[in-house]
This record gives C-alpha cells, sequence and structure tokens, in this order.
C-alpha cells in the first residue's frame, strides 16, 4: 500500500486545511484508490445522479490522479467527487430494513454566497423506519438569549432566536415542510402549501438537544415523523441563525447567488428556486413508498 498526503496549492503554497489523504493499494481486478478529505460542499453538488460519470467535474469540488507513462506521454486521468449519500452503519433498530445511508451537509455559506467565518455548521440525515432522523452539530453562540417556551415544547417564532432549519419540499405542488430545532431545546415544525403559507403549524417533534458535553458547541437530534412530509419531496435547503441586531447571521446551505440579488434584498429562506435535489428515496431505497399522511389531504 502507498499513502500520500497533498499538503500543498498548485503554486508550492501550503493548503490552509487539513490536508487530503489517499493511499493505493492493489486489487485483484485493478488499483483501489481510496480518499479522505475534508467536505467543503462548495460549490454544490453536481446534479448528476451519484455513482455515475459527469462530464465537466472538474468544476465541482474533486479529488483527482493522474497516472502517466511519460516516454509515450500517455496516461489516465480518475476523478473523484465527494457523493452527497456518504455509507455509513448503522444499527438495525435505527435503520429497519432500509438502506445503510446518511446525508451529511455543511453549511458554508450566508445566504448570499458569502463564506461563514466560523466552523460550519454540520447537518446529518439518516433513514428511519418512523420517519427522518435529523442531527445537527453546531458551534453555539448564545445569541440572542434562550427563548421563553419550555424545552422540548414547540415555540412559535423560534426563527427570531439561534435556530438550524431544514425545508423539504415537492417543487411541483410548492407544498413543504421547516423543521426549526434550537439549542435551548425548543422546537418549530410548519406545514406549507404555496410559498409562506403555512396552514399547520407548532406539531409535537421528539427532539433532544445537548450544550454541555462540548464547550462552545450543540447536538440536536430528533426523528420527524412520516406524516408531516408532503407527497413527492424532491428537493430541500438547509439554514442557520445566530446573533442579534446588526449583527444578526443568516446561513444557508444552497445560497443566492451574487448576481441574482437586487440592491436592498434581504435574507429570504422561502426562495424555493434555490433548493437543491433531495428525493427520499435517495436514502430509504428505490423500492420504499412513502407512508399516507392525512395531514396533506385537505391541500392535494
Amino acid at each position: 500500500m502507498m499513502e500520500f498526503t497533498i499538503e500543498h496549492e498548485w503554486n508550492s503554497a501550503h493548503v490552509p486545511h487539513e490536508p487530503v489523504k489517499f493511499c493505493l493499494q492493489p486489487a485483484p481486478e485493478g488499483l483501489q484508490l481510496q480518499v479522505s478529505a475534508p467536505f467543503f460542499n462548495d460549490p454544490p453538488a453536481p446534479q448528476g445522479p451519484a455513482g455515475e460519470p459527469f462530464n465537466a467535474l472538474w468544476d465541482y469540488e474533486v479529488v483527482e490522479a493522474f497516472f502517466l507513462n511519460s516516454e509515450k506521454e500517455h496516461y489516465l486521468e480518475i476523478e473523484l467527487g465527494p457523493e452527497r449519500v456518504l455509507q455509513t452503519r448503522l444499527s438495525r433498530e435505527d435503520a429497519g430494513e432500509h438502506p445503510e445511508k446518511q446525508f451529511t451537509y455543511r453549511i458554508t455559506t450566508t445566504w448570499d454566497s458569502k463564506p461563514v467565518l466560523h466552523e460550519p455548521v454540520t447537518i446529518t440525515f439518516k433513514p428511519h423506519q418512523d420517519g427522518l432522523v435529523m442531527e445537527v452539530y453546531a458551534l453555539f453562540f448564545e445569541e440572542p438569549t434562550a427563548p421563553s417556551g419550555k424545552p422540548g415544547e414547540p415555540f412559535n417564532g423560534l426563527w427570531d432566536y439561534e435556530v438550524v432549519e431544514s425545508f423539504f419540499l415537492n417543487s411541483k405542488t410548492t407544498q413543504y415542510l421547516e423543521v426549526e430545532l434550537c439549542p435551548h431545546g425548543q422546537h418549530l415544525v410548519l406545514l406549507l402549501s404555496g410559498v409562506g403559507n403555512a396552514f399547520k403549524r407548532e406539531l409535537p417533534l421528539e427532539f433532544a438537544a445537548d450544550t454541555t458535553s462540548d464547550w462552545g458547541k450543540w447536538r440536536g437530534t430528533t426523528l420527524i415523523p412520516w406524516s408531516y412530509f408532503p407527497p413527492g419531496v424532491n428537493m430541500m435547503n438547509s439554514y442557520a441563525i445566530h446573533g442579534a441586531g446588526i449583527g444578526r447571521v443568516y446561513e444557508s446551505l444552497y445560497p443566492i447567488p451574487p448576481q441574482e440579488i437586487a440592491e436592498g434584498q434581504g435574507p429570504n429562506f422561502h426562495r424555493l428556486e434555490y433548493f437543491n435535489e433531495f428525493p427520499l428515496k435517495w436514502l430509504m431505497g428505490e423500492e420504499w413508498q412513502q407512508p399516507h399522511s392525512s395531514f396533506w389531504e385537505p391541500t392535494v
């Protein structure tokens, strides 16, 4: 086995982050290439299906390896992009009979495409027979102070506090689910039909937040019931908010491109046209059928 570390940029300057590492080892039918690297999620993932070729992959986040015959100048180029589906081991109790997969995302930009100036928020989605597991790992800013509501209960207006949010959209019907999680333990679930049109709010949610185990950071875990998801979810976006007054910061997984921001425009998390692909079957498998939900019957 041969191991390599990419510690320099093209101009010999040292990389300002944890280096990319990769190793080569023999395999019966070829050469096995393994990559370990920070996941920047910038730019967002290409539109091609994970596991398939994608032309012009070099325009995205990528690790490349070239293998050269210097005498004939023949060479092989391999490009690997970080798949949005990361293979992990889940317990059978957590995963049920569904594929052992998870999606992990890092929020590295503000709503207007500027880089965040701190360790990014990490959101992980995992399959569960009763719903979607959502895990948050983020810095704990403690600004603004905690909402007045009780931990573990819904709190209307939670978006005015420190919060991490995920939206799950059916782009054809513009029906979507909004889930907000606060490090102080409050949560907010809204069901919306049409942009900003909430017809259900403050639905119950099993949510636990921990601000003490890892100093200066918080973890949150919830199980979002399948009944909360609109039929045919195919898009998603996630956000993080903290700070107060002029120091209020709005961050977005899929931000608005700078060239599309109008003068005087502010953050708006209901810009559905900037959501990215997120079919639930990516996690649950192609044969999975979303359970029926009576919540969505009046809006179908």
